[in-house]
């Protein structure tokens, strides 16, 4: 690992440093053309996106990747042309044809080409690392892959998959488009590799893309430097540099961004929000993230097994209580298992406490006297203290909730297996489409969350099947919705919110695009006055 950097904060040498490398703008940076981001980065493994599944990982590799296509920054519901500036497909719906623009340079000098396109994409099928299934499930191995031309690509998958699908695909982390020749010279034979690893070994701690911004050192446990890269086709960094810093505790987040050490601090909780409130040198700015918090019920088991008990529980529950004190005001309802942010979200909510309604109903079903039943939950806040407010919730309509709090390694497993009654849970989409959190709640055949929670719905199940393959966007968001409002009234789950990050960022920023992912993140818009 390379030499790591001695200071805590970034001195104004390290900013001003002048650096030589092809096509970067990073030469003789003074402190207004560098942006630092304090954030925690520890989860930073690998930089290769065949293999980066972490958030910091595929944060930094949506700097210095171009994919295919991409979502514009502050616009998620479909991906645009990056890469790629047109696509077909042919009438059959398996055979996908894209033209690469021409301008299209990686760091290195090279031209990006079709051919870059196929190594890179077949690589990621080939390797198997744990994001390769965004690609795989498509029926992709690196004989589908073609390079028609210097700059037409032809993919041809099993069978017909939904486009938006298959193009918010195309727009993730793991489609990152490396330097083939580069790449490839610095492949090597390992013990898990025998005939060459691709680059693996290499890719995790260098880059070979093609983005707006050149990674010019990682230091472990200390820093990334990204430095612009002037020779991009499109989108050329306003800013020299950015320096995210390891910064895994929040609470010193908040102090380096009041002192001006650094420029945005990344996901601040309500406690360090409350203490910046008042400064007149920063703001703080929200948004979404596309993580669900749920309960899940488990309907064999005894009374969960009744419609009715399920939707009293959901009646029951103080939703308010949830988002203004145990999530500090930090969240927002949701009644849907597609977050805001994504394409065919709706923000209607289907259920608020109603403690009255909800007696109603256990009467009906039978239950007036209430029952007694257990919640898994994590030791991990804020699930603790979310299923002592369920706790409370529903003891007003009589069922005594135990509480069981597991760690992780168990409660996970257990989950899996079925064992459960009612399980404090969260989910967090692989790519930036509804069908990644449609398919495994609302289809049980895939045996993910509805399978986990015993809910075979033959009805939502061929509602998902139906929309994977439909091509119309409108027609396929209204099936996700069907689903969803079968899900809201028979359903297993209690949908309590989406969180919201909050992020410290001094005035003299400008341009700053909070993102709902790490995927989506974009450095390229930012700036200083």
């Amino acid at each position: 690992m390379r030499r790591l950097l001695g200071a805590l904060t970034v001195s104004v040498a390290l900013a001003a440093s002048a650096v030589t490398v092809t096509g970067s703008s990073a030469q003789a940076a003074s402190r207004n053309d560098v942006l630092v981001i304090g954030m925690a980065t520890s989860d930073l493994i690998s930089l290769d996106p065949a293999k980066a599944f972490e958030f910091a990982g595929i944060g930094v590799n949506s700097q210095t990747y171009d994919r295919l296509l991409d979502f514009a920054p502050g616009k998620y519901d479909v991906p645009g042309p990056s890469l790629a500036t047109s696509w077909s497909v042919s009438a059959d719906g398996k055979t996908w044809t894209f033209k690469l623009r021409t301008d299209a340079k990686f760091h290195s000098g090279n031209p990006v080409t079709a051919a870059d396109v196929v190594y890179s994409l077949g690589r990621v099928v080939t390797l198997k690392e744990t994001p390769s299934f965004i690609l795989t499930q498509f029926g992709i191995t690196p004989d589908s892959l073609k390079a028609i031309d210097t700059h037409t690509v032809q993919i041809t998958l099993d069978k017909q998959y939904a486009g938006g699908i298959f193009l918010a695909c195309l727009a993730s982390g793991v489609t990152g488009i490396v330097d083939s020749k580069v790449v490839q010279s610095h492949a090597k034979k390992t013990d898990k590799h025998p005939k060459g690893d691709m680059g693996l070994t290499w890719l995790s701690t260098n880059e070979a893309g093609s983005g707006s911004f050149i990674m010019r050192k990682w230091a472990k446990n200390d820093r990334v430097i990204l430095d612009a890269f002037s020779g991009h086709w499109g989108n050329v960094p306003k800013l020299k540099r950015v320096v995210v810093k390891e910064i895994n505790e929040a609470t010193s987040r908040r102090l380096q961004v009041e002192k001006g050490d650094i420029d945005i601090a990344w996901e601040l909780f309500p406690d360090q929000v409350k203490a910046l409130e008042s400064s007149s040198e920063l703001h703080i700015d929200k948004f979404p993230a596309t993580t669900i918090y749920y309960v899940g019920m488990n309907v064999t088991k005894g009374p969960l097994k009744h419609a009715k008990v399920r939707q009293a529980i959901r009646y029951a529950v103080d939703y308010d209580g949830i988002i203004n004190h145990v999530m500090g005001g930090a969240a927002k309802a949701i009644n849907t298992f597609i977050p805001e942010g994504f394409a065919g979200y709706n923000g209607k909510i289907h259920f608020k406490q109603d403690i009255a309604k909800a007696k109603a109903l256990m009467a009906e079903a039978g239950f007036a006297d209430g029952f007694s039943t257990t919640i898994n939950t994590g030791d991990q806040t804020p699930n603790p203290e979310l299923s002592q407010v369920l706790q409370a919730s529903l003891a007003k309509i009589g069922i005594k909730l135990k509480i069981n709090k597991m760690v992780s390694s168990q409660l996970w497993p257990d989950y899996r297996k079925q064992n459960h009654d009612i399980i404090m849970a969260r989910w967090g989409p692989d790519y930036n489409d509804p069908h990644t959190n449609a398919q495994p709640f609302a289809d049980h055949t895939v045996k993910q969350l509805s399978w986990r929670n015993a809910y075979y719905n033959d009805t939502t199940a061929g509602l998902i099947d139906q929309a994977s393959r439909e091509m119309d966007q409108a027609k396929r968001m209204a099936l996700y919705n069907k689903a969803n409002d079968i899900i809201q009234q028979d359903g297993p789950y209690i949908f309590l919110f989406q969180p919201l990050y909050q992020y410290g960022v001094r005035n003299n920023v400008v341009g700053f695009l909070p993102p709902p992912t790490f995927d989506l993140w974009k450095l390229y818009t930012v700036s200083k006055k």
